[in-house]
């Protein structure tokens, strides 16, 4: 019989021909003429009456030695996926490790996005143990891809690469660089994609953005367009004034403000031209008066020229809408300086006039679209110092964001000072609901002391129940977490006293003192991964 050697080209299946050598076993040799396993490389002895024995005894002691050494399947023609490259960030130490793993299991959700964007802060990294928990958690939340992506590290970032499903996070990361998600990408993908490459190379980005508009929809044109707010320059001048004439209103709508904040200022001189003669300022020795004008023409399509429409659900009739937005997209600062007066006086005297929710809807409009921190200042000043017979609906939260939260808390403490008793319509409630993150010692102090003076008449809690927790749990999200103490000494005891609001007041204590926790957690060190 001639000598048996091993094909070359035969595949090894340690665990496969292991199972038939055990049956091979079990049945003997004799009564099993099917062909033995072969080892590749290995040379079996020359036939003799007994080779298949010798054959199964020597295959199974190589196979054996096989196993044990661990055995790795040959590699393909197929070129090496790359590995991850050495991480650069230290990680997050144990205790931070186990505080992430309870936010992303569902405690406490709203702390998730600010505890990310401290690690990135921190230029710490998740620990390799959380990757995927972090990647599968953040991927249906695209609120979370940008915070996520700044955290993942070397591995993360690899991972994320790996799975269709995670790679919108990579998108939405400042490294993004793959233009395959702007080519075939969902409308997403897509504007993920062009706002990071806006912040990088505007000019590039424009470039893209007015090859493909023509072709897209115009749901998808409004969406990309509006990116052009990132770097806004007069360069993009051309590209917006392009659709500012749109079929599509939402699409005018999104390129009417972004003309109108550019420094050339030539669609704002018209709206100028035409707003200047229906407002006059008449002076006499012992006052000023404003005097409003409706609009002479009804209008035509050469106010969409200018990128005013027929009509408008902000201001109620067809020449009220016309002057409504002329006011909402002329800088408010012009006035100031053609009348020579304050915002606040121009306030006042618009409050005497027939047209005052008009006006001061329309001046609320231009201060946000012009990002103008003196009017914001004074419409939250006229609106919130005292009660007004009329009934307005001004765009407060907008407002409160131009302000520096500094200037926004001297704004609400005298308005508590004036009315330090708790109760579900006290006026400067609302406004410092918009007080942002973080709280001074001194915002929070007062705060405390007027909800432990509340808190300590039961009889009036359920009154005040819907209120105090709407408030209690702004607070826990706006006060810092080393204020911690200031809150829970005075507060903690009443816990037992308030039954309408003890869970509330339970979950503002818990969540400061897990906050704080994260806070000492980014300083811990590293844990190995």
């Amino acid at each position: 019989m001639p000598e048996h050697v091993t094909n070359p080209e035969t595949t090894l299946r340690p665990g496969a021909d292991w199972q038939r050598l055990q049956r091979l076993g079990l049945l003997g040799t004799r009564q099993s003429p099917g062909e033995l396993p072969q080892v590749p490389g290995f040379t079996l002895p020359e036939a003799t009456a007994d080779y298949r024995e010798k054959q199964a005894l020597l295959t199974a002691g190589v196979l054996s030695v096989i196993r044990k050494a661990g055995y790795q399947p040959a590699t393909s023609q197929k070129p090496a996926e790359a590995v991850a490259a050495p991480e650069t960030q230290d990680a997050l130490g144990t205790n931070g490790t186990q505080l992430l793993q309870q936010l992303l299991e569902g405690q406490y959700p709203e702390l998730l996005p600010e505890f990310l964007a401290a690690l990135a802060e921190n230029q710490r990294r998740v620990p390799h143990q959380l990757l995927v928990q972090l990647l599968e958690h953040a991927r249906t939340r695209s609120q979370l891809h940008r915070a996520a992506a700044a955290v993942l590290g070397q591995r993360g970032a690899w991972l994320a690469s790996q799975n269709p499903a995670w790679q919108a996070l990579l998108a939405a990361s400042e490294q993004a660089t793959e233009e395959t998600a702007w080519e075939t990408g969902t409308i997403g993908q897509r504007a993920l994609f062009l706002e990071a490459l806006r912040r990088r190379e505007p000019a590039h980005a424009r470039e893209l953005l007015a090859a493909v508009l023509p072709q897209e929809p115009a749901k998808h044109q409004a969406l990309l367009l509006n990116i052009l707010q990132e770097g806004l320059s007069p360069a993009d001048a051309p590209l917006l004034t392009q659709y500012l004439a749109a079929k599509s209103k939402e699409v005018r709508q999104t390129v009417l403000p972004l003309l109108v904040r550019l420094p050339d200022g030539t669609l704002t001189e018209r709206h100028w031209q035409r707003a200047e003669p229906l407002v006059q300022l008449k002076r006499n020795l012992l006052s000023k008066k404003l005097l409003v004008e409706l609009p002479a023409t009804d209008w035509d399509k050469t106010w969409l020229l200018d990128g005013i429409e027929q009509k408008d659900s902000r201001f109620p009739g067809e020449k009220a809408a016309l002057l409504g937005q002329l006011f909402a997209l002329i800088p408010p600062r012009r006035w100031s300086e053609h009348w020579n007066l304050s915002p606040s006086k121009i306030l006042d005297l618009a409050a005497d006039t027939e047209w005052t929710a008009l006006l001061l809807t329309a001046w609320a409009e231009a201060a946000v679209l012009h990002q103008d921190p003196a009017w914001a200042e004074a419409l939250l000043e006229w609106f919130y110092e005292r009660t007004r017979k009329q009934l307005l609906v001004l765009p407060t939260a907008s407002l409160a964001r131009l302000l520096p939260p500094a200037r926004l808390t001297e704004l609400v403490l005298p308005l508590i000072s004036a009315t330090p008793h708790f109760h579900s319509e006290v006026r400067w409630l609302p406004l410092l609901l918009l007080v942002p993150a973080p709280w001074p010692e001194r915002l929070t102090r007062r705060v405390v002391e007027v909800l432990r003076t509340a808190f300590s008449k039961p009889a009036e809690l359920y009154r005040i129940q819907y209120a105090a927790s709407q408030l209690l749990e702004y607070m826990a999200r706006v006060v810092p977490a080393e204020q911690y103490n200031l809150c829970a000494e005075p507060l903690q005891p009443l816990l037992q006293d308030v039954p309408y609001l003890h869970n509330s007041l339970a979950r503002l204590l818990n969540t400061l003192h897990f906050r704080q926790q994260l806070a000492e957690a980014l300083h811990e060190p590293t844990a190995p991964g």
